[in-house]
């Protein structure tokens, strides 16, 4: 499976956390412009490339950060900065330094030098590899549009689970196979209808599985949020679902592929909803 959600509002968006929903909305929106204008926020992403097993990148150097892009050819050793997969540890080799595992680094990142940072999140048959400049950032990002606070957002959903959740075999917004994990069924109350939607996960076993996640299109979509689809998240503890769950949809946030091509987006499981949800994340600011 590709993952596609990295840890973004699990911390804040957790059963409870928020007994207040309006206060959950403003510690939302504040998460996601942090999420999405930090130093390895959305939008300092410079590149992107995944790297298999036994295989290797490498960052050639040059004149202007500005420039760094990965290659996975073999290059001139030691002329570079590498990673190398390799036995489940992800080897940063930066001319002049020790290696370090990035897998075993906070935050799974390392600054590299001219500004730039690499990091590395796994996949289940390989690592992405990450390269950020903050200075894109700087130039591309001001912050996110949201519907205003409406109380009407909040609402009770029943949620039935799958005692052994479904693997779904999907192709995301890169054309690229995934794999998400019908965890269950939600019905959700919105507008006076109720909605059977399915709920997904990235893993496939109760003790892991944190959230329910569920992948909506609606009237606003295309128009005034984002046309491949928003996301509306509720955790709790692991493996422990309850029967009722609040959904604040006024925590609804855009695909990230919204924002960077570089993200792989299950916008193929989407469920459309005839009405508008005017809540939540609109649509993105228009990318440089």
């Amino acid at each position: 499976m590709r993952p596609w959600l990295y840890p973004l509002l699990l911390l804040l968006l957790g059963a409870g956390v928020y007994a207040d929903p309006r206060q959950e909305y403003d510690a939302f929106r504040e998460a996601m412009n942090r999420h999405a204008g930090g130093p390895t926020g959305m939008y300092a992403i410079q590149d992107a490339t995944v790297i298999a097993p036994g295989k290797s990148a490498r960052l050639t150097a040059l004149a202007r950060p500005a420039d760094a892009r990965w290659a996975t050819d073999a290059g001139q050793a030691g002329a570079a900065t590498r990673l190398d997969y390799r036995d489940g540890k992800a080897w940063l080799r930066v001319p002049g330094r020790e290696p370090v595992d990035l897998l075993s680094a906070p935050e799974q990142q390392q600054a590299i030098g001219g500004g730039l940072i690499v990091r590395a999140t796994v996949y289940e048959d390989s690592i992405k590899a990450w390269l950020y400049n903050p200075a894109l950032s700087r130039s591309r990002f001001r912050e996110l549009s949201f519907f205003p606070y409406d109380a009407s957002g909040v609402v009770v959903g029943k949620f039935q689970r799958k005692p052994v959740p479904v693997g779904v075999s999907h192709l995301d917004s890169r054309n690229h196979t995934g794999l998400m994990y019908w965890v269950g069924d939600v019905e959700l109350p919105v507008h006076g209808k109720t909605y059977r939607l399915r709920a997904y996960h990235k893993e496939k076993d109760w003790a892991k599985i944190d959230a329910v996640l569920l992948f909506l299109t609606d009237r606003t979509s295309a128009t005034t949020s984002y046309g491949g689809g928003r996301v509306l998240e509720v955790g709790f503890a692991k493996g422990q679902p309850p029967a009722a769950m609040r959904f604040n949809l006024n925590t609804l946030y855009s695909f990230l592929c919204a924002h960077s091509d570089y993200y792989n987006c299950p916008i193929k499981l989407t469920t459309r909803l005839d009405t508008a949800l005017e809540y939540g994340e609109k649509y993105p600011p228009r990318r440089k």
